[in-house]
This record gives structure tokens, C-alpha cells and sequence, in this order.
């Protein structure tokens, strides 16, 4: 097996040099013997030994060895010149001669590529040339359909979905193919089953190409339901299918994997943070890492996609956006294999061509970024433990990380760390006014003051006020104020359809230790927002050093402030879902004893 590996590899590479150490890692992975760049060197001496009767040599190059053909025989050669012949017959417009050389191509395909070797090295420089081989199946079916052989299509796009069911271009081809072929319920059928399986294992929509199918179907389906006497004659439909499913020569490149979410269209204000954090994306360097940690609510999602986004021309190999659950309800932290899993399906590799285990799918990540301009957003980190297997691997990509827990990063070389505060007054008030619609007339400063106080400038629970008030058009402002202005029905007034604060809030506190969610309950219970280490040793019954250590732990939590040292103060909403925590002990019975705790979680369900 050792010297199938090593044969492998030179040959997957294509005439460049491979070096000792990757071959070293094609073999044995992580744990390589003492011995292993010796017996490397040996193989190679047996394979040359070998393969002199093919014509193949294999020569040393620098630290490593690259294999000469020569005139032996060998599919993947072969495979490219059939590529060629067939791309050169498409600019001299011969579709029907380069169909020929496609298929012949394809026909050199008999099974996986080095079927049996156990590498994962391997497997992702595999994974290159398999991308490749789709692809020109996907470029020879766009020229077939395009000559109205759709019936005979059906069967080989079947077994082509079933084996890739992610690769929304093949389902639309496949679509396409019932469609015209008179199978419309299959064809509808199909369309529904993709859409599915993107929402639950990717959780995205349809892209362009799938719903440019659905929409043509739609059409015509609603044509041919007027009644014949009174409809128009249609016009002949197309038989090829539609622009966004076609690839020729002269047609655009696929589209670049973007899974960003949609930019939020209220986002206001953060100037200055905007500036800093484009300004070191768009500075080069090896792994940039930007990294933006704040407490649940203040915005940090909004500002990373909004960067993103005018970022994004930079990196046209992809952007793509994993959210890691660190803290989502009661959902576990996304793991690295399956954040790795999710990037890689993201970046367009098909699921059946995904690896099992952690260390392969690492590799085969670092191997599709490497030498590429790649954005990538990580949000929701739990810390920054979680991040390091999933940088992508090229000097030119970027990856932007979000987190509620304050993030030191000094084991990734960041670019930034940016720990986001709450809004300022001003750019609260224009984030209020925008979301509030034209049921209201724009407040005056002065009358919304109070609201935002309430809402202790935060971005999420001043984007609740607003909502709640769109809801309400017959109140006037002054009457949410004073609403807000009861702490035991403030966070309740301040719930969306998202659940708003209270499950923001309970998210952070569900991540704690017993510790610190005791002591957050006492701090809760106490008067006024702010402490110290003395004063919280008295109110824990803890020694000083305690106190402190588990102060802090709450400062790189973001859930209390450190305005000065030794000084620490609760955020005024936070406060006050600590005031209504319930301790460990509380039945029942004592809970009800006290029904502000209550009150809000009963009128929030």
C-alpha cells in the first residue's frame, strides 16, 4: 500500500514536484515512524525499477521527487487532452464534435479515482480532480439538453443526483431533463425533495439555478392552464435549458460559493469599528484573523456581515458563513468535525466526497483554500479553542470570528480583536426611527431618550422597543417609555419573535458554572449596578481572591463591565434578568412567593 500511496501522489500531482514531507504525510498522516523519509526514498527506488518498461521516471527535485510519462499511458493525460480537443471544437461552434470528446472523457471514468488507497492526503488532492471531472459532466449534459436529448438524459442524471445531491446544478439539469421529457410531477417533486434537504443540511434557499428551473415550470404550467379558445398562441418554448443552468465555452464561470447571510437592511452607525476592520481586511498577510466579542445583543453579527459584505469582491474563490452555537440556546457547540463537514459542503465539494474522519476533513480543508482568496465568517464562537482547525489555509483569505466570550486569540496571530461596546446614544436613536416605521411620526430625541434608556442603548432590545411600538400604532412613544419603565415587565415588553432578551440572556447564563451563576443571581438581588471585589467577598461569602476570579470570568464573559480596575458594573437589562432568576434551590412554592421573578417569563412564553 505504502508505494500505491507514493505512486499515487506523484502521478495526482500532475508533473510538479512533490515533496518528501507531503509524501511522508500521504502515508502515515500525523504519526509518521522515525524512519519514515528513509522509507520513502526507498519506495521510490523501488517504483522506478518498476515502471522502467512503462516509460514513467521518477527524478529528484529539490527536497522531493516529480514523475515524467514519458509515453506511458496514463487516464488523466488522456482525460485532459480530450478536454481540450473538445474546448477548442466549442470556440470553432461544434457542438455536436466536442460532445464526442466530452463523453469520451467521461468514459475513461470507471470508478473513484485510486479506488482503495486509505489517505487523506490523498483523498483531497482526489477531490481536485473529481471537481473536475463533474464539471465537464455538468458542460456535456448543458450542450445535450441543448439538442433536445432530454429522455435520454434522465437515467444517467438520476444516478448523477443520487450519488451528488447537494450539486444544485446537476439537480436542475436533472429537473430540467423530466420536465422536457413530459415527467412535470417528478420533475416538481424533485425540485421540492433538493430544496428540503439544502434547508436541513445547509440551512440555505435554493440558489439561482434551481430557481430559474422552478420559476420556468411555473410559467409554463400557468400558460398551458388558460383555456385554448381564449389564450394567445405561446410562443415556441425553449428547448435547451434556461441561461443560468448552461455552461459554454463563452458562458460565465459557476458562481462563486457565497452563503452570507443577507445584510441587515437597518444596520446604523459603528463607524469607527467599520473602518477599523475593513481597513485590516483589506491589509495582506498571512491567516488574517478579525475577531469582534461583545455581550448577547449588541450587535456583533449584524457588523461582521455588513464588513463582509463590502469586503466580499476581494475573494472571489468564496465566502462563506458557519454559525458555531457557542452559545444558542440549548444546542452543543458546532464541533470542528462538523464545522469542518459544513465549510466543505459550503465551499461546493459534494457530500459523498467528504472523508470521516476529523484529521482527513482538516486536511482536505487546508487543501481546497490553500492558494486561494477565501472569506470566512466563524460566528457565534464558544472560544478560541474552537476556530483554530477551521482557518482556512492560503495567505490570502481572511476569517472573521464573532463571540460573546471576550477572545485573546494569542495562539492564531489575529490581525484585530475588537470587543464591541453598547451603541451611542445618537446612533441608537437612528436605529429607533428607522425600525419604526411610517405609522409613527419621527420622535423628537428628547421623547425617545427614556426608551433607550431602558433598553441601556442596546442594539437588540432598542430594535425590540421599536418593533413593539410598530406593532402598537395607537401608542404614542411616552407610553412605551413608561411600559419599559417597570423592571418586571421590561424584558417582557422587549421580546421578539425570536424570543427576544430573555433568551439572549439565557443563552450567556446557560454556559456558566455554578459559580458564577450563583454570584450573578446575588448581584442581581442587590442594590445598585456596580461592586467591587470587598463588597462582592461579603455579598458571595467568598475569600477576596475568589471574589475577584470569578469577577473577571464574568468580564471576559461580557456580562459585567470593568469600567476601571477593581471596579465592575451589570449592564441595566442584564440586572434585571438576574433580579428574576430563580436560585437552584426554588420550588415551585417560593418562586410564586415572588411574583416579579415570575411575572416576566410567564408573559414573555
Amino acid at each position: 500500500m505504502k508505494h500505491q500511496i507514493v505512486l499515487g501522489a506523484l502521478l495526482t500531482a500532475e508533473s510538479r514536484r512533490t515533496s518528501i514531507g507531503r509524501l511522508v504525510d500521504a502515508v502515515w498522516g500525523t504519526a509518521p515512524p522515525s524512519t519514515a523519509g528513509k522509507q520513502i526514498r526507498n519506495a521510490v527506488s523501488d517504483l522506478r525499477g518498476i515502471l522502467v518498461s512503462s516509460g514513467a521516471v521518477i527524478t529528484p527535485v529539490a527536497d522531493g521527487y516529480e514523475i515524467d510519462i514519458g509515453e506511458a499511458d496514463f487516464d488523466l493525460r488522456e482525460f485532459h487532452g480530450h478536454l481540450g480537443r473538445a474546448r477548442t471544437l466549442l470556440g470553432r461552434q461544434r457542438p455536436t464534435e466536442a460532445i464526442t470528446e466530452f463523453r469520451s472523457a467521461l468514459s475513461l471514468w470507471t470508478g473513484p479515482m485510486l479506488s482503495g488507497i486509505d489517505s487523506p492526503v490523498l483523498q483531497a488532492q482526489i477531490a481536485g480532480v473529481n471537481e473536475v471531472r463533474l464539471s465537464v459532466a455538468e458542460e456535456c449534459i448543458d450542450l445535450e439538453l441543448a439538442q433536445d436529448r432530454h429522455k435520454n438524459l434522465v437515467s444517467e442524471l438520476a444516478a448523477w443526483v443520487a450519488e451528488y445531491p447537494l450539486r444544485e446544478r446537476m439537480v436542475a439539469q436533472y429537473i430540467f431533463a423530466l420536465y422536457r421529457s413530459g415527467a412535470r410531477a417528478r420533475a416538481f417533486a424533485v425540485y421540492e425533495q433538493a430544496r428540503r434537504r439544502l434547508a436541513e443540511l445547509l440551512g440555505l434557499s435554493p440558489g439561482p439555478e434551481l430557481l430559474e428551473i422552478h420559476q420556468l415550470m411555473l410559467r409554463e404550467d400557468a400558460d398551458a392552464a388558460v383555456p385554448a379558445r381564449s389564450a394567445p398562441a405561446p410562443a415556441p418554448a425553449p428547448s435547451g435549458p434556461p441561461a443560468s443552468v448552461r455552461l459554454t465555452a463563452s458562458a460565465p464561470a459557476p458562481a462563486t460559493p457565497d452563503s452570507l447571510p443577507s445584510e441587515v437592511g437597518h444596520f446604523v452607525g459603528r463607524t469607527t469599528e467599520i473602518k477599523t476592520l475593513l481597513a485590516d481586511g483589506a491589509r495582506p498577510g498571512p491567516q488574517r484573523v478579525l475577531s469582534v466579542d461583545g455581550m448577547g445583543g449588541v450587535g456583533k453579527t449584524a457588523l461582521v456581515v455588513h464588513v463582509a459584505r463590502q469586503l466580499a469582491d476581494r475573494f472571489p474563490d468564496g465566502r462563506l458563513f458557519v454559525d458555531l452555537r457557542g452559545h444558542s440556546g440549548e444546542r452543543a457547540p458546532l464541533g470542528h468535525r462538523a464545522a469542518l463537514r459544513r465549510l466543505l459542503l459550503l465551499s461546493g465539494l459534494p457530500e459523498p466526497e467528504l472523508p470521516v474522519s476529523f484529521e482527513a476533513l482538516a486536511q482536505l480543508w487546508r487543501t481546497r483554500t490553500s492558494g486561494r482568496r477565501v472569506l470566512v465568517v466563524l460566528d457565534n464562537a464558544a472560544g478560541a479553542e474552537q476556530i483554530g482547525p477551521l482557518l482556512p489555509a492560503g495567505d490570502d483569505c481572511l476569517t472573521l470570528v464573532t463571540s460573546r466570550r471576550r477572545l485573546t486569540m494569542t495562539m492564531l496571530s489575529p490581525t484585530r480583536v475588537l470587543s464591541l461596546d453598547r451603541m451611542p446614544r445618537e446612533e441608537g436613536y437612528a436605529l429607533f426611527c428607522r425600525l419604526l416605521g411610517d405609522r409613527h411620526p419621527i420622535p423628537q430625541p428628547d421623547a425617545v431618550s427614556g426608551i433607550l434608556e431602558h433598553c441601556g442603548d442596546l442594539p437588540l432590545a432598542v430594535s425590540a422597543a421599536a418593533a413593539r411600538l410598530r406593532r402598537r400604532p395607537s401608542w404614542p412613544v411616552r407610553h412605551l417609555a413608561e411600559r419599559l419603565s417597570d423592571p418586571a415587565l421590561r424584558l417582557a415588553e422587549l421580546q421578539t419573535e425570536h424570543g427576544g432578551l430573555i433568551a439572549c440572556f439565557d443563552a450567556s447564563y446557560r454556559h456558566l458554572n455554578a459559580g458564577q451563576r450563583r454570584l450573578l443571581r446575588l448581584l442581581g438581588a442587590a442594590e445598585g449596578d456596580r461592586t467591587d471585589v470587598g463588597s462582592t467577598s461579603v455579598l458571595a461569602g467568598v475569600p477576596a481572591f475568589a471574589a475577584e476570579q470569578l469577577l473577571e470570568g464574568l468580564v471576559d464573559e461580557h456580562l459585567l463591565m470593568q469600567p476601571e480596575p477593581g471596579q465592575y458594573r451589570m449592564h441595566p437589562l442584564f440586572k434585571t434578568y438576574c433580579a428574576q432568576l430563580p436560585g437552584p434551590d426554588d420550588t415551585a412554592e417560593t418562586q410564586t412567593a415572588d411574583p416579579r421573578r415570575v411575572l416576566t417569563r410567564q408573559l414573555a412564553a
